[in-house]
């Protein structure tokens, strides 16, 4: 009757004296003296070599491939069972015939793998990852910049999925093939012209943490439809070898705005599009969303919630004459488009611009780098606009497209454009 403490009492001390629950290149599961931190430390430190896992948030994610491209997703405690199989076997102590303890091999218990995950051990032990992106990044250095590639980069917590690395694009070439991109759409006003060119530019100065404010909205807005509102959207991010990760707005069924969103912010893509809204437009929760400094909560039903990185996301809304809030209307940047009639744009050997632009994307990138290049080389200048909430992005994107670029200031017409979307009056009398 005496023989399981003794044993129990002998194996504390062994435990103790080791210092690790790791016999024979297994690792043996808590109990008997061996604690869940131990067990946790010597999990994740195999782990974390293979860039398979990651922590974010508080929450432990890793890489999933979808139907269409790969994605974060949160690992549940029933999901991690079989996953932490893929990187040992595990063990735990069972009394024997003859009273005396022995290892024998174990499955995991669900109790026990949430307890893994919500270990401190995942948060020390996991690199942390704030998003995917499918393209090559600049990134600041002390000799100047850098062009990062494929995998997993920690100093960004970025993880680079795809995409061949940008040739290096003369300024002026740089600059024409830039305005190339916007030349047949037709804008309402040079300042629309001029924001449409900042939203080829602003997602790589943010990925590159080359921008620290927060970054307005890009808001499409068209007066019919087919015009071109989404179109454009979609080739700015065929720039960067990604496709917007939609945000629908439904009359019936299950997922309100707020959800469908949270889903796409924890599946961390880079680009999110609010497609072709209508109507009033209130979501406190995307307002919070885009002057959220570094933490945001995102929950989706059945899983963890995650604090997601809000500045490293891109924020896209397409309308034909949505209603917003004010505070929506400040933290946007609004580019209207007249549909042209009858017109037909030009045609390349690819097929469309936007075909063009994937099947040529390491060039645009390339010249987008050009243009960032140029405006660091030049010392980070900044304007001193203020026609807009978002300084930082503004007064810097304002710089780069007066002096490098050679357009009007960014913030021509900007007022006008957020009081017609945010005045019930105004959008009254647009739609009649």
């Amino acid at each position: 009757m005496n023989t399981i403490p003794a044993a129990e009492e002998m194996l504390t001390e062994q435990a103790l004296e080791v210092g690790a629950a790791t016999v024979d290149n297994g690792i043996i599961l808590p109990g008997w003296g061996i604690t869940i931190k131990a067990t946790a430390a010597e999990l994740f430190k195999r782990i974390r070599p293979t860039e398979k896992m990651f922590i974010r948030g508080g929450a432990v994610v890793s890489i999933a491939q979808t139907a269409e491209r790969l994605e974060l997703e949160v690992i549940s405690p029933a999901a991690a069972r079989s996953r932490f199989e893929s990187y040992a076997r595990f063990l735990t102590y069972r009394v024997g015939g003859n009273g005396q303890l022995m290892l024998k091999p174990a499955i995991i218990p669900q109790e026990m793998a949430t307890a893994l995950l919500e270990s401190e051990e995942a948060r020390m032990e996991l690199p942390e990852i704030t998003g995917l992106i499918n393209c090559s990044v600049m990134v600041s250095t002390e000799d100047g910049v850098d062009i990062i590639g494929r995998g997993f980069h920690p100093g960004t917590g970025v993880f680079i999925t795809g995409g061949g690395m940008p040739p290096h694009i003369e300024l002026p070439t740089a600059i024409a093939l830039l305005q190339e991109l916007v030349s047949e759409f037709d804008f309402q006003s040079p300042g629309d012209r001029s924001r449409a060119l900042a939203s080829f530019i602003t997602p790589a100065l943010k990925l590159g943490g080359h921008l620290h404010g927060n970054v307005a909205a890009d808001v499409a807005e068209a007066d019919k439809s087919q015009s071109g509102k989404t179109y454009r959207q979609d080739v700015v991010a065929a720039v960067y070898n990604e496709r917007p990760s939609l945000v629908t707005q439904r009359t019936g069924g299950v997922g309100s705005v707020d959800e469908i969103l949270d889903h796409q912010l924890i599946a961390g893509r880079f680009f999110i599009q609010l497609d072709n809204f209508r109507g009033r437009f209130d979501s406190p929760h995307i307002e919070a969303l885009l002057t959220a400094e570094r933490s945001f909560p995102a929950r989706v039903p059945h899983c963890r919630g995650v604090i997601i990185d809000p500045s490293r996301f891109i924020v896209m809304l397409t309308s034909n004459g949505v209603e917003t809030t004010r505070d929506f209307a400040n933290r946007s940047s609004i580019v209207r488009i007249r549909k042209r009639e009858g017109h037909a744009f030009r045609q390349y050997p690819e097929g469309d611009l936007l075909k063009h632009v994937r099947a040529c994307q390491p060039q645009y990138l390339g010249a987008v780098f050009a243009i960032a290049r140029e405006w660091i080389r030049l010392g980070r200048q900044r304007t001193q606009e203020t026609r807009h909430d978002f300084r930082d992005w503004c007064q810097t994107l304002d710089w780069i497209i007066q002096n490098v670029l050679g357009e009007v200031p960014l913030m021509d017409g900007h007022e006008a454009a957020q009081e017609r979307v945010s005045n019930p009056a105004l959008t009254f009398l647009r739609k009649l």
